[in-house]
């Protein structure tokens, strides 16, 4: 019974991270999808290129290949969709609090409040950036959006091999979120 608590906190543990990522997606319900075979890059001033050359590759790289894989080819002119994608970041603060200690009671007690004994508490406090990553669809003819995914809680990290696995994991979840809404009807 022990061992299998500890495999499922284990599993639990190493999961976790997975559950932090949030995807989303929205689009025009009327739009006409089925049309769309071509896609060009919309010019943006909010890209991150300027800031993380190689991190704007790879988001650019992995969305192109997502698109192709959906039978979506990219270019120069003329395209069905233009394609734009936009990035945040969010510091966040995390407060971890250790206590050691004992106490006689220690906590309610025979009707009473009473602790005898010696205790101490410390609190850490660590940031960590995170991230949202939005990509963008727009009508080229009518210059409307009409998708948009949205993946949420990508932790940033200043490894390039780990944001990159980061970034394809958000972009793999939009486009299976999306194709389980295609295949549904939605």
């Amino acid at each position: 019974m022990r061992f299998r608590v500890w495999v499922a906190l284990g599993l639990l543990m190493v999961a976790g991270p997975a559950f932090a990522q949030k995807v989303y997606i929205d689009y025009d319900k009327n739009y006409d999808f089925s049309k769309i075979e071509t896609f060009a890059w919309q010019d943006q001033s909010d890209s991150i290129e300027g800031q993380n050359p190689l991190l704007h590759s790879r988001i650019k790289n992995a969305i192109e290949h997502y698109l192709s894989m959906g039978g979506i080819t990219q270019v120069d002119g003329d395209p069905s969709i233009y394609v734009t994608y936009h990035t945040s970041t969010k510091e966040n603060v995390s407060l971890n609090t250790t206590t050691l200690g004992y106490g006689y009671p220690g906590g309610w007690y025979g009707g009473y409040y009473g602790a005898m004994g010696m205790g101490t508490s410390t609190t850490s406090v660590s940031t960590y950036e995170t991230g949202t990553l939005i990509v963008d669809g727009w009508d080229a003819k009518s210059k409307e959006l009409v998708w948009r995914g949205t993946a949420t809680n990508i932790t940033v990290t200043d490894n390039p091999d780990k944001m990159q696995k980061k970034v394809d994991s958000a972009l793999e979840k939009i486009v299976k979120k999306w194709q389980s809404m295609k295949e549904k009807g939605l």
